[in-house]
């Protein structure tokens, strides 16, 4: 069965694989906790794509992803992460 996404979220989902990918390359060179470093990278992310949904004056929507919808993603790798490290420190 085939997921058929329009460009908007197509775009908004091919974002947030590539910031996946800088947070966990970023993290790998911090000094610190892999896990907590990662976390704070998805975190900023976060509020970098919220800042900018709200910018842009978008809109959450239930037909479409957008930037607030990759922000709650990043938000909840981000808060995944933090639950993590601090379970195995």
């Amino acid at each position: 069965m085939a997921i058929e996404l329009d460009q908007t979220s197509r775009a908004t989902v091919n974002r947030f694989a590539i910031k996946c990918v800088v947070a966990v390359l970023i993290s790998l060179f911090a000094r610190s906790n892999y896990l907590l470093s990662a976390a704070r990278c998805f975190e900023l992310y976060a509020l970098l794509m919220a800042l900018i949904a709200a910018l842009t004056r978008q809109r959450y929507s239930a037909h479409s992803f957008n930037h607030w919808s990759e922000a709650l993603w990043l938000a909840f790798i981000s808060a995944g992460l933090q639950v993590l490290s601090h379970a195995t420190a």
